[in-house]
């Protein structure tokens, strides 16, 4: 059996609840929802699936090269395709997840920001 992947320990992110962070944290559940309208312009709807997917966004605006380097060799093995273990830092939960899209970074005025979207697997 494969072990498990788990995503690096590289300090919290920027929480918007933090001072200068904007919106750097959002949470998304997909809807699921299918809807016809009737000739009668009654709207019928039905859930699609059983389950909703969430997405997490989060933003790091204060990396070090080390840190930043320690999550660039995590995305080299996962890359967009690869599920791994994440604990969110809004409840602390763990869930299987994959990134969404591809790791860009940029460096700041004294370090790098990262801004990373997770999608439950």
């Amino acid at each position: 059996m494969a072990s498990v992947l788990t995503f690096p320990d590289i300090g919290e992110p920027c929480l918007s609840v933090s001072a200068n962070c904007g919106s750097s944290y959002t949470v998304n559940v997909q809807d699921s929802t299918i809807s016809t309208t009737s000739d009668a312009n009654y709207k019928h709807t039905r859930p699609r699936t059983t389950r909703k997917i969430k997405t997490w966004t989060y933003a790091w605006n204060d990396l070090t090269e080390e840190k930043k380097d320690i999550l660039v060799d995590f995305f080299d093995k996962v890359g967009t395709y690869q599920d791994f273990q994440f604990t969110d830092w809004e409840k602390y939960e763990k869930h299987t997840v994959r990134f969404t899209e591809p790791l860009a970074y940029q460096f700041g005025a004294t370090r790098y920001i990262v801004t990373l979207k997770f999608e439950e697997v």
